[in-house]
């Protein structure tokens, strides 16, 4: 079961601002295009926020109510019907279902933000790369406005908010957005080509839910098997959030686990896109 809440693939519409403005040389310079597409990203981050958020009383309420709703199942069903010996069940399933719906999220998001903003991708002059990073910043915004639902069930458990928990979160959620964003090119590359990426997709995350931590700790998994958990990218970085907020501590090599995988990623995906960005406009 994946927890995926709703999550508009269209970017809002906005005006590119020209990286040649009046004055400026003819050829800009590597840090005028850095602070150009670094405002274009934060110009579409921020758009998309403000809309989804606009005019709806409950907007943070409801991108909250998802993973809420299938905590108290999973909470039900294991804790109450099957008596999980899992200390503070609570917190430790709403850590990784939050961890699990950004990721979810975004790579739902992904297969189709290109599909979605064609009318950018056909000008020559729009950097296309862009999208997947705003989109991916979009759902790192909602996460991080979910942390501190993450303090209240500490809170009410008696577990102690510990000064460590701000370092941790400034370590790990970089390496959780690049490994994401790898990823994120690569889907969005590919689904531009091979339509019936996202349906396989939806399957592969339902399986992959079950072959994460979410719902139980790995070393609660039998020997034998425990190498499917292992090998599954998500493992390390439900498990750094876990250490932090569950124990206030710093998982070291899961934190470097989930930095190798952001590297392996970005490498992947930066090369599916530069393979094919050339015939994105060829079919939309």
């Amino acid at each position: 079961m994946t927890t995926i809440s709703e999550n508009p693939q269209q970017l809002p519409q906005t005006t590119v601002p020209s990286i040649q403005p009046s004055g400026m040389r003819a050829q800009p310079s590597l840090l005028d295009r850095i602070v150009y597409y670094c405002e274009l990203i934060w110009t579409l981050a921020r758009k998309e926020i403000k809309v989804r958020y606009k005019n709806n009383l409950f907007g943070y309420l409801w991108s909250l109510a998802n993973p809420l709703a299938s905590a108290f199942v999973f909470y039900f069903a294991f804790e109450i019907i099957f008596k999980s010996s899992i200390p503070n069940f609570v917190v430790f399933l709403i850590v990784g279902l939050f961890v699990w719906q950004w990721a979810t999220n975004f790579f739902i998001g992904s297969c189709s933000v290109y599909l979605a903003n064609g009318n950018l991708i056909k000008k020559a002059v729009f950097p296309r790369f862009v999208l997947p990073i705003a989109l991916d910043m979009q759902d790192a915004f909602h996460f991080l406005m979910s942390i501190p639902v993450i303090f209240v069930f500490l809170w009410s458990h008696h577990l102690s908010i510990s000064p460590i928990m701000l370092v941790g979160i400034l370590l790990i959620l970089p390496g959780q957005f690049l490994f994401l964003l790898g990823v994120g090119f690569a889907l969005a590359s590919i689904n531009l080509f091979f339509r019936d990426m996202e349906r396989i997709l939806q399957i592969a995350l339902n399986i992959l839910f079950y072959l994460s931590p979410v719902l139980y700790p790995v070393d609660r998994v039998p020997e034998g098997y425990r190498i499917f958990i292992n090998l599954n990218p998500m493992t390390p970085v439900i498990e750094s959030w876990r250490a932090l907020f569950l124990n206030s501590t710093l998982q070291w090599s899961s934190i470097g686990r989930v930095y190798l995988l952001a590297a392996l990623s970005l490498a992947f995906g930066i090369f599916i896109y530069r393979r094919l960005v050339s015939r994105f406009a060829e079919v939309l």
